[in-house]
C-alpha cells in the first residue's frame, strides 16, 4: 500500500510540475478579442521600460495631402528633421534640425499618467498561433506643450504634447515589443505631427 501511495505522490507531484510549467508560460499568453484601454498610473514598471527606449536619429513631419508651409505652430517646417533625444529624470527633451540648420526642442515632462491601449486587431497576420494573438500597443505620455527655437510659436494657451510609443506584443510588455514612435502636438497655437523609429536591441 505504501508503494502504491509513493507512486502515486511521484504522479501527483509531476502533474503539479507540468500544470505549473504551463500556466508560468501562459501567464504572457493573450486572448482572441482582447482589449485594454485604461488611464492608468505610471508605475516603476513602465518608467524602467520607458528608460530602455532609444530613439533613431531620423524624425519625419507628417504633411499629408497639404504643403509643409500650411502647418501651424513650426517656423519654416521642413518634412525631414535629424533627432537627438536626451532622457533626463523627469522629462524627455527632442531636438530637431533641419537640412539648413534650424532648430528647436520640444520637451516633454514625464506626467504622473500613461494611457495604455492594448487590443487584438483580429487581423489575420497576427491571430492566434498557440499563444494568443499579437496585440497592437500604444502607451501615450500627454503633458502641457514647451518648445524652443522653431517650435516657439507653441507656448502659451491650452497647448498639449503627447509622446506615443507604437508597437506590437503579447501579454508581459517588454522594450522589445515597441518600434515607433509619434509626437503629437495640438491645441489652439497648433497642430502637426512628427514620427520616427525606435532602435532595436
Amino acid at each position: 500500500m505504501t508503494g502504491k501511495l509513493t507512486v502515486f505522490a511521484l504522479f501527483a507531484a509531476l502533474f503539479a510540475l507540468a500544470n505549473s510549467g504551463t500556466a508560468e508560460a501562459c501567464a504572457c499568453c493573450t486572448n482572441v478579442g482582447q482589449r485594454y484601454v485604461e488611464n492608468t498610473r505610471l508605475d516603476s514598471y513602465r518608467r524602467d521600460l520607458i528608460r530602455e527606449l532609444k530613439f533613431a536619429s531620423d524624425a519625419t513631419l507628417y504633411i499629408g495631402e497639404g504643403d509643409a508651409d500650411e502647418i501651424k505652430g513650426i517656423a519654416s517646417p521642413s518634412d525631414r528633421y535629424t533627432l537627438a533625444v536626451t532622457q533626463q529624470k523627469d522629462r524627455f527633451v527632442f531636438t530637431f534640425r533641419d537640412g539648413k540648420k534650424n532648430e528647436g526642442t520640444l520637451t516633454l515632462v514625464i506626467p504622473d499618467a500613461i494611457a495604455v491601449f492594448e487590443v487584438d486587431t483580429r487581423d489575420a497576420a497576427f491571430k492566434d498561433r498557440g499563444l494568443g494573438p499579437v496585440l497592437y500597443k500604444e502607451w501615450r505620455l500627454t503633458a502641457p506643450f514647451s518648445g524652443t527655437g522653431i517650435f516657439t510659436a507653441g507656448n502659451g494657451g491650452y497647448q498639449r504634447i503627447t509622446l506615443i510609443f507604437q508597437g506590437r506584443g503579447r501579454g508581459c510588455t517588454d522594450a522589445s515589443h515597441f518600434g515607433h514612435w509619434t509626437i503629437s502636438v495640438h491645441g489652439p497655437l497648433g497642430n502637426y505631427l512628427l514620427f520616427g523609429a525606435l532602435e532595436k536591441k
